[in-house]
């Protein structure tokens, strides 16, 4: 009986929890209705679901928009006097709806403040929010950003190319809620396609994916962007180099969550010197501590042991601090792997560095990468890149990303259903009094960018949660595995006949042997 009662008093707590903000939030819902009756009325449900981690409602109206992008389209004065509701509306001394408006303020913030930039690109090399650019020569799985605001986290997979080149081979992420992961190479299952949506394979129907909780996919040319539901973006370019696929990664996040990030693209707070000072601050630091390793003049005067001891610091301890454990990794595994299997401390064998190639392999690698473009900024890297790999330079100018603000919205005779199976017919964009709309049509299947697999089957609706609480069920229709397990965290102990870790060199690669020796790192 009294188990009973405990469940009845939740029940009755969330119901008046919900009822009371949702009385709030009427205010903004009435003038978000005012500006838009049909896509006003979906981006005020959209914002009350995004509140309550609820998957938002289908779209009904042509654009492909997140909650955030449809926000920017709403008149500045607007935005401004919802932001004075929100104010209105939270209480100082605290309140259980309180939660809600922060998510609320967030977006709102977000329609409101421009992006900075941070970046994961070539074998690899990164630049941080705070534009601090450093080579990380590593193998295993990383946390590229973390906020700590909203669900936004980005993880990048490295595997090895060679003894001493790593390449991003996958990235996963958290897009408010839902899991998703793009392989560039070494698929967790034999699914046809590189996208997985909370460990299922997904196809996206024409260019533009939506994803349960007011993510969305778009592809064009070789870029994968995904746009949160918050404004966050990540853009992936899609490379190979000697038939090893890997990614270049582009984050976008908000100058006004400053501060509220962690990962290996640092914290975003503006100074570019902290950004390697990581979780553990009693791990010993080298005796000189540059931030640049490319294109920093204080570290090309610096001495070559100077910078290899820098290298062998950010590869060791600061790569330790953001490895992603069995517990936080959001990557899918085949039966008998784990993030371990993917991790290799001892990685890399020499730390080598653009002053280890010779003069003519320098100004050669120059000179290709001044063809292409690469501004001065990124120079460093692509020499590094083309000096060792020859592989492609990340793309330049930096892949676009979409911009709501240049569509002209037109009036919605009546609302019709847009999701990833249906398309808003034209009809209903027709002027009020017009035809009625023809039943809704399906999207072309031509248009699929990855090929269907006509043996694989549409999953049931499923209402189960994983343990870190994402959703295991997409809203939208994915392809259904046969026989072909896919493991995913908590993971399990690894069986007795699991695979080998993979080996240094699974392509074989000639880089150019340097001509100083390199300083070997140890074991992490």
């Amino acid at each position: 009986m009294k188990i009973i009662y405990f469940f009845v008093t939740i029940f009755l707590f969330q119901t008046a929890k919900a009822q009371m903000f949702e009385d709030q939030f009427k205010s903004v819902k009435e003038k978000l209705e005012r500006w838009d009756p049909i896509r006003g009325n979906w981006l005020a449900l959209s914002m009350i679901a995004l509140s309550e981690h609820k998957n938002v409602p289908d779209r009904t109206f042509p654009e492909d928009f997140t909650p955030y992008e449809m926000l920017t389209m709403v008149p500045l004065a607007d935005r401004r006097d919802i932001e004075s509701m929100i104010q209105q509306n939270r209480n100082p001394n605290g309140s259980f709806s309180n939660s809600q408006w922060d998510v609320i303020d967030l977006i709102v913030n977000h329609s409101m403040c421009a992006q900075i930039i941070g970046r994961s690109y070539g074998d690899p090399h990164l630049k941080s929010f705070d534009q601090a650019t450093y080579s990380f020569q590593t193998v295993g799985e990383f946390i590229l950003s973390k906020s700590e605001k909203s669900s936004f986290e980005v993880q990048t997979r490295q595997r090895a190319q060679s003894d001493n080149f790593s390449l991003n081979a996958a990235v996963a992420m958290n897009v408010a809620g839902d899991r998703l992961c793009y392989y560039a190479s070494t698929k967790p299952d034999q699914m046809n396609g590189n996208l997985r949506l909370d460990g299922m394979p997904i196809q996206l129907q024409g260019r533009t994916y939506f994803l349960p909780n007011g993510g969305v996919i778009r592809f064009e040319g070789r870029n994968y962007t995904i746009s949160w539901p918050t404004g966050e973006m990540v853009i992936l370019d899609v490379r190979s180099s000697g038939g090893f696929g890997f990614l270049n990664t582009t984050v976008h996040v908000f100058e006004c969550d400053r501060s509220s990030f962690q990962g290996l693209l640092g914290n975003a707070n503006g100074i570019a010197e902290d950004d390697f000072q990581g979780r553990n601050m009693d791990r010993p630091r080298p005796s000189y501590m540059a931030f640049s390793t490319f294109g920093n003049s204080s570290m090309q005067q610096a001495s070559a042991f100077a910078e290899k001891e820098y290298l062998s610091f950010l590869a060791k301890d600061f790569a330790e601090d953001w490895r992603v454990t069995s517990q936080t990794t959001l990557f899918d595994y085949a039966p008998g792997t784990s993030t371990e299997y993917y991790t290799d401390r001892r990685f890399p064998m020499v730390h080598l560095t653009v002053a280890d190639l010779n003069q003519t392999q320098r100004d050669d690698a120059r000179a290709r990468c001044q063809a292409m473009g690469i501004p001065a900024d990124e120079m460093g890297g692509c020499i590094f890149d083309q000096g060792y790999l020859n592989i492609p330079p990340n793309q330049v100018p930096l892949p676009s990303k979409p911009n709501p603000t240049e569509t002209v919205l037109g009036t919605i005779n009546r609302p019709a259903l847009h999701t990833n199976e249906l398309v808003f017919p034209e009809e209903n964009l027709a002027p009020v009094g017009g035809n009625a709309p023809l039943p809704m049509q399906q999207k072309n299947p031509t248009m699929n960018r990855e090929e269907p697999n006509p043996s694989i089957e549409k999953p049931e609706r499923e209402n189960e949660t994983r343990p870190n609480g994402f959703n295991t069920r997409p809203d939208a229709p994915v392809n259904k595995p046969i026989n072909v397990p896919v493991q995913v965290n908590p993971v399990r102990p690894a069986a007795p006949n699991a695979p080998s870790k993979p080996p240094h060199n699974p392509i074989p690669t000639s880089p150019v042997k340097p001509t100083v020796p390199g300083v070997k790192s140890g074991k992490g």
